[in-house]
């Protein structure tokens, strides 16, 4: 019993001396450690980092609510949108009746209507397109309507007529335009059946349809227009314009060079560029 005391006392006695640094880094060398102070460094480091995740958290969900509200926001001319609703699975369309077991359904400014129904059939307005259909969505215009099937096969109906696409790995559908911009397998980038080329990244033009894109070079592209090597690169929506800067620094809009070296620069969505130059004058074109 008394050995067993004073190994536990000289256990202790050990534990309370400062510890040896001999043979440690330099940097390590700082005299007895301060457990308390580096738990409440520690705490207090790890409470910023939360802080911070959760500051980004809540950024983030406006910015995706924002995002889905700006794609579904009407267009400024939409006179000719329905009064669609479901009730008890029948699904009416100004007060006539389009089909039963409906899901949900989408509208348009030309008064179309696409609809799922609960065994995963597609329907444009009385007319049933396509069976075991996993997600839809249909162009505010027209009868442009996109679709993928529970393999993965992206579809596309306009003009009355169905398409197929293979080997789609991804698709931006643009509802003002109805057209679908889509990346293969391969890596090649297609809007509807026309091929751009071998993609790196890629931005569209929802009101116009133009697809501004870069290959694995950094060659930047108008849909099939080469602009030149580019740094970065933007494209307006409404227009379809494309300002960029090269690796020089130099600023362009579309092939014509602008600027050398703006200390800032926007393309607004209607088109018009501006930027502030190094000695904080503005400019636009």
């Amino acid at each position: 019993m008394r050995s067993s005391s004073l190994s536990l006392a000289a256990t202790l006695l050990m534990l309370a001396q400062s510890p040896s640094w001999a043979g440690a880094p330099e940097t390590l060398k700082t005299g007895p450690v301060d457990l308390r102070g580096a738990f409440d460094a520690l705490k207090a480091l790890s409470g910023e980092t939360r802080s911070a995740m959760d500051e980004r958290r809540r950024r983030a969900v406006p910015e995706r609510l924002a995002a889905a509200a700006d794609r579904d926001a009407l267009p400024e001319a939409c006179e000719s949108l329905p009064v669609v609703y479901i009730r008890s699975g029948e699904i009416f369309k100004n007060g006539e009746l389009l089909g039963s077991r409906a899901n949900n359904f989408r509208a348009n400014c030309d008064g179309a209507v696409a609809w799922a129904d609960s065994s995963g059939g597609l329907h444009l307005d009385a007319e049933e397109l396509a069976s075991r259909v996993n997600a839809y969505d249909l162009a505010w215009h027209g009868d442009a309507l996109v679709w993928t099937d529970s393999s993965g096969v992206l579809h596309k109906h306009a003009g009355g007529a169905s398409k197929a696409y293979d080997r789609v790995s991804s698709f931006t559908f643009l509802r003002y335009t109805g057209d679908v911009v889509w990346r293969d397998s391969w890596g090649d980038l297609h809007r509807n059946e026309s091929k751009l080329g071998r993609v790196s990244a890629y931005k569209a033009a929802e009101r116009t349809g133009d697809v501004a894109w870069t290959d694995s070079y950094g060659d930047l592209y108008r849909n099939h227009v080469l602009l030149g090597r580019a740094s970065e690169y933007r494209i307006a929506d409404r227009t379809g314009d494309v300002a960029w800067k090269d690796g020089y620094g130099s600023l362009y809009k579309g092939s014509k060079a602008v600027a050398r070296n703006p200390s800032a620069w926007e393309l607004r969505e209607d088109g018009v560029l501006i930027w502030r130059d190094s000695s904080g004058h503005y400019h636009y074109l």
